[in-house]
Parts: C-alpha cells; structure tokens; sequence
C-alpha cells in the first residue's frame, strides 16, 4: 500500500502509520512479528524448535494488542470490516430534503466527493506540489461534508442506524470519532510531510 499509485489506499497506510504511533509501535515492527510467525510455522512445520522473536520487538505487548483489538493489526482488521456497514448517513425521506437549497448542496457535495476520489486514483503519478494541491482539495471537501453532517445532527435527522453502526465499528477499534479525526488529520499531515521532502529532493 505505501507505493499504491492511488490515494486512498495510500492514506489508509499512512493512518495505520499513526494509528501504530500512538501504540508505541511501528509498522516495521509489526511485520517483523509476521515474518516472525511465518518462520516460527515454518520451523514447527519441519519439526525443528521455535525461533526466537526478533530483537527489538515486544512481543507480549504485541499480543496483548492484538487479543484487545487495539493494537496497529487490530486496526487493520477491523477497519476492513467497514463493508458490513450496509446503512447510510440519510435515507432521503427526511423532511429537510424537501428543500431545493439543502438538496442541491447535498448533490454539490456529493459530486465533488465523487471528483476528488476520481482524481485520487492517479495520486502516486503527481509531482510533490499537485500532492499538496490534492490534500488541500480533499480536506475542502471534508470540510463541507463537516458543515453538513453538523446540521442534520443538530436537527436530529441522521440515520440513527448509521450512527450506531459507526461508533460500534470505531469502538471495536478503541476509537472514538474524535479519535478517528485526530489520525486521519495525522495520515495527512504525514502525507504532506512526504510530498514536502519529495519537493525538497527534486527541486
């Protein structure tokens, strides 16, 4: 995922990146102890004894992560299982799409949304500046959807399933929506960091 050419899966390994930061760990640690499994069944697979787990990881910090689900590879699984969300934010009968200004922004927003994800798929082939201009658009976008997300909160009228379906998948992740916010917003600022050092690289 780090050298995919598109940018969402990209930003989904950079927030994998943050999200391990904020365990104490890395991603480099976390497939050391994969390479180490795989070895350790290899061994056992030829009767030979288990290998020693590889310097520098914690192994039983490791497990306790991956046991409780809040570990980095916790978040990996768990946040793949984000298909089985099958509701959606609106269903369309609320009272406030009957409304020509409210209706025509969620159409607005929602071409747009679908613009930059469009664009996105080419992502790895921008030079270090249309990286930039790429986040820059993307968080616009986000910032819309905040605008109006916050309404339909405030008026009561967000699909209640929705809601209950999201905070279920973030809590099985030992997230809170806060939370989630705070590592997207780390995933792209680590982003901007490599298209900052790219930039400085290939003047």
């Amino acid at each position: 995922m780090r050298l995919a050419t598109d940018f969402q899966s990209r930003e989904y390994y950079k927030m994998t990146a943050a999200f391990s930061a904020r365990q104490g760990e890395s991603l480099e640690s976390i497939g050391l102890m994969m390479r180490w499994q795989a070895d350790c069944m290899r061994a056992f697979a030829t009767g030979q004894p288990p290998l020693p787990p590889p310097p520098g990881v914690d192994l039983d910090k490791l497990m306790r992560q991956q046991q409780g689900g809040s570990g980095p590879s916790g978040m990996v699984a768990q946040v793949s299982a984000a298909q089985g969300i099958d509701s959606t934010p609106f269903t369309g009968e609320e009272a406030v799409f009957q409304s020509d200004v409210v209706r025509e922004e969620y159409e607005s927003i929602c071409r747009s949304h679908a613009q930059i994800i469009t664009l996105g798929e080419s992502y790895g082939s921008f030079d270090p500046v249309g990286k930039l201009a790429y986040l820059d658009a993307l968080e616009g976008v986000e910032e819309r959807w905040d605008v109006f997300f916050a309404r339909f909160e405030l008026l009561g009228a967000l699909n209640p399933t929705f809601k209950e379906q999201t905070s279920a998948l973030l809590e099985s992740m030992g997230m809170s929506a806060t939370t989630f916010r705070e590592v997207l917003a780390e995933a792209h600022d680590i982003m901007r960091s490599d298209a900052e050092e790219e930039r400085r690289q290939n003047p």
